[in-house]
């Protein structure tokens, strides 16, 4: 049975922590940059059986740099795209691995009029006050920052990034840690040791 595109992203974002994937060895500070390519965002129609293409003017979803610090008390992942985040229908997910195989994913959605953040685990929420997520589309800029201690203060993190955006039947995404990939998950940092 083939999946359509908007399930196969389902599946990326409910799905990010059941991927098995070579862990490799910590980095070398609590601090981990990451260059994406540049016009790699794909765009796939989500009202047929499509392949997805890489759209080269797509700027809004284009992940240019991603930024994660891992302190004592908090996790911060900054994405920065080519142009101003989409101003309609998006999301925004950073999903972080921790030791003994849970991941935890931090969302910003902006769907149906509405707009939400939120902490999760397994599709459950989690109550974290101190989540949050700032979308600075001045400087094509978003920063969410949580807890350690909402993610049980894990000795490491492994993070991964992924952006879109939903417009006329057809979906923008890219993954930030990985060039022109288009996958069901999303490719993860190295250990990101706590500072």
């Amino acid at each position: 049975m083939t999946r359509t595109p908007l399930a196969r992203l389902a599946a990326c974002l409910a799905g990010a922590a059941l991927v098995v994937a070579a862990t490799p060895a910590l980095a070398s500070a609590a601090d981990y940059k990451h260059t994406d390519a540049s016009r790699d965002a794909i765009v796939e129609r989500m009202d047929a059986a499509s392949k997805a293409r890489v759209d080269r003017r797509e700027a809004s979803v284009d992940i240019r740099t991603v930024r994660v610090s891992h302190t004592a008390s908090h996790v911060v992942v900054k994405v920065r795209t080519r142009a101003a985040m989409p101003a309609g229908r998006f999301f925004l997910i950073a999903s972080l691995r921790v030791p003994g195989g849970r991941s935890y994913e931090l969302e910003h959605i902006k769907m149906l009029g509405t707009t939400h953040s939120q902490v999760s685990t397994n599709d459950e929420k989690v109550e974290c006050a101190g989540y949050r997520a700032d979308i600075d589309r001045g400087r094509r800029l978003a920063t969410l920052v949580v807890p350690t201690t909402c993610l049980g203060d894990p000795a490491w993190v492994r993070a991964g990034v992924g952006v879109a955006r939903f417009a006329q039947k057809r979906m923008w995404a890219d993954d930030g840690l990985s060039n022109h990939r288009v996958g069901d998950s999303l490719r993860y940092s190295p250990r990101i040791a706590r500072g």
